[in-house]
């Protein structure tokens, strides 16, 4: 059991102490200006005091706490400490008699004895359940301020996140990042945020994976593995879906065989990176499609997409003119593209 800090235990004993006195105070006239019998007045107020925080502590957290809703339970504890109050109620009674302890009032009869001692362990369960009431109450509230706090941590991370993949895509398309550094400090990034979220973690690591692919050496006719380019599309779709909430709305198809079938690396990329720049990605409606079909050795990408109303301004080096630059090296590439005021639609075969 969690023992409370000195300044709460303090709390308590001057509010008990408080209370005490005000009930002495209030029963005077009762008792005709005389106070009662010391030790009959402490004994009781340890018996009641202790009835206090077992309730609070004890019987409520585990029957009315934590979601369990057993309130049947709870009422036969309750009866159940009222019996145990007038039991030891009793052993006080015969103990200070065998003593010869004055009692103020004095013992009348069982039957108001009872009933008075059963009346006063009720009065403060009833006192004790307020208080287990307003302490969840404030516990409560610490929790929503504590997810509030966490919630916009996530926020700030998020934003962080942002930052770094924006600085990190541009430095990549300038061709300015050393290779060794770059994955160094992906990989410290990763290693850092994994112990605070697994989510943005993973977001370096997809960062990270198309980094690699879009490093890696290429083999001597110049291309690479059309089933890792798929998967850098994958991987590139997934941070972004990250970066915006999982909010973007892309169809993503691939039809057929992809085993053995090689393409120029970033070539489907660079579409898909196209479709991200200046397409309309939330619109439900109207979906952004990306469909790869290989049939007979062949392969087909087609990438359609509404257009967003504001584009961005326009890149240097990069994008569609650089990949027909790049296509025009090879002879079995064929980029068509129809471009209107609403949609843009590519057709790459290869």
């Amino acid at each position: 059991m969690k023992i409370p800090p000195v300044t709460k235990i303090k709390t308590h004993v001057f509010i008990w102490l408080v209370f005490i006195a005000y009930e002495q105070l209030s029963v005077l006239p009762r008792d005709n200006w005389h106070f009662g019998s010391l030790w009959d007045e402490v004994t009781h107020y340890i018996l009641y005091i202790a009835l206090f925080y077992f309730n609070a502590h004890v019987v409520l957290p585990n029957t009315i706490g934590r979601n369990k809703k057993l309130y049947f339970v709870y009422f036969l504890l309750v009866i159940t400490q009222a019996f145990i109050c007038v039991v030891f109620n009793y052993i006080i009674l015969y103990t200070f008699t065998y003593f010869h302890i004055p009692l103020v009032p004095p013992f009348l009869n069982h039957r108001n004895y009872i009933v008075s001692s059963a009346v006063r362990a009720l009065y403060f369960v009833a006192f004790s359940s307020a208080y287990w009431l307003a302490l969840a109450a404030l516990q409560n509230r610490a929790r929503v301020a504590e997810l509030e706090n966490t919630h916009l941590k996530d926020q700030i991370a998020r934003q962080q996140l942002e930052a770094a993949i924006i600085s990190t895509e541009n430095a990549y398309l300038k061709s300015q990042i050393n290779p060794h550094f770059l994955f160094n400090t992906l990989n410290f990034l990763y290693n850092s945020v994994s112990k605070f979220s697994s989510k943005i973690a993973d977001s370096f690591m997809s960062l990270s994976e198309i980094m690699h692919y879009a490093l890696s050496e290429v083999e001597a006719d110049g291309k690479l593995p059309l089933e890792l380019e798929i998967e850098n599309v994958k991987n590139f779709i997934k941070l972004n879906q990250d970066r915006f909430g999982q909010k973007l709305v892309i169809n993503f198809d691939v039809f057929g065989d992809t085993n053995e079938q090689r393409v120029m690396p970033l070539a489907i990329m660079t579409l898909v990176e196209n479709m991200f720049k200046y397409g309309d990605l939330f619109n439900v409606e109207k979906p952004a499609n990306i469909c790869i079909v290989v049939d007979n050795n062949r392969i087909s990408v087609t990438t359609e997409n509404r257009k967003r109303r504001v584009s961005p301004k326009e890149s240097h080096g990069v994008g569609i003119q650089n990949l027909k630059n790049r296509l025009a090296a090879y002879k079995d590439y064929k980029l068509e593209i129809e471009d209107d005021e609403e949609t843009y639609k590519s057709v790459l075969q290869m």
